[in-house]
C-alpha cells in the first residue's frame, strides 16, 4: 500500500519480515518490530490511538512522515526530532578505499551490548574494520525495499575520527548496490558527524521524517 520511496524502506522492511506486524489506526496504520523495537505509522492515522500506540511501546522508536502525526506523538509526551533522508546521486564518487570486510563471525563481547545484539540479528551482510584486532566499525542494511536500502553505520567510541566510518560505509554500499538497491541515509538533523559523513560519501538530502526515540 506505500510506494517504494525512501521514507518507507523500514516499513516495506518490517512488512516483508516475519517478525513485523501491523496495526489499523483509523484511516492510517503502522508496522511495528519488537525485535528491532521499531514502529511506522503511515496513512490519516487517528490522532489519539497513535498517542496510545506510543504509550504502549515506551521502548521502541517510532517514525511518522506528517506534521500531524508528530504532534501526537509529542501528544504521548514523545520527543520528537526531525531527521533528513538522503540518497546517492552519483556513487561513482564513494571513495575507493581498501581495509573493510564481512564481520563473519568476529567477536563483540567488547562492544555495547545493545549494539552487539543489533549486529548478531542483522540478516545482511555486516561489513566491518578493525583496530588492534578487535571489530571496530560497522555498516549493514537494517531495512530493504525492492529498490533501496537503509544504511546504518556505528563507530566504537576509541575508533572515531580514523576514518573507519567512510571505510566500511563505502563497502557496504557498493555490496549492496552489486544487489540491484540504491542507499538511504538517514539522520536527526541534530547529528551533524552523521550528515558530514553522507556529504562526504556524496549523499544529498531529498526527504524528511519525524522519529521519536525511545521516552
Amino acid at each position: 500500500m506505500l510506494p517504494d520511496e525512501p521514507r518507507w524502506v523500514e516499513a516495506h522492511g518490517i512488512a516483508g519480515d516475519p517478525r513485523g506486524w501491523r496495526r489499523e489506526l483509523g484511516a492510517g496504520f503502522a508496522l511495528g518490530h519488537d525485535p528491532a523495537r521499531l514502529i511506522v505509522v503511515a496513512g490519516d492515522a487517528d490522532a489519539g490511538e497513535v498517542a496510545a500506540l506510543a504509550r504502549a511501546h515506551p521502548q521502541h522508536t517510532l517514525l511518522a512522515s506528517t506534521d500531524e502525526l508528530a504532534a501526537a506523538l509529542r501528544g504521548a509526551g514523545r520527543l520528537v526530532q526531525r531527521a533528513l533522508l538522503h540518497t546517492l546521486p552519483d556513487p561513482s564518487a564513494l571513495p575507493d578505499l581498501e581495509g573493510a570486510e564481512p564481520l563473519g563471525d568476529a567477536p563483540l563481547d567488547h562492544a555495547p551490548p545493545e549494539l552487539a545484539d543489533e549486529l548478531r540479528r542483522a540478516r545482511t551482510p555486516v561489513w566491518t574494520a578493525f583496530v588492534d584486532g578487535l571489530a571496530s566499525a560497522f555498516a549493514y542494511a537494517p531495512w530493504r525495499s525492492p529498490r533501496w536500502f537503509d544504511v546504518s553505520i556505528d563507530v566504537l567510541a576509541g575508533a572515531r575520527q580514523l576514518g573507519l566510518g567512510t571505510l566500511v560505509a563505502a563497502a557496504m554500499i557498493r555490496g549492496e548496490r552489486a544487489l540491484g538497491r540504491e542507499p538511504v541515509w538517514g539522520a536527526d538533523e541534530g547529528n551533524h558527524a552523521s550528515l558530514r559523513l553522507a556529504q562526504r560519501l556524496g549523499f544529498v538530502p531529498v526527504d524528511e521524517l519525524w522519529v521519536a526515540p525511545p521516552a
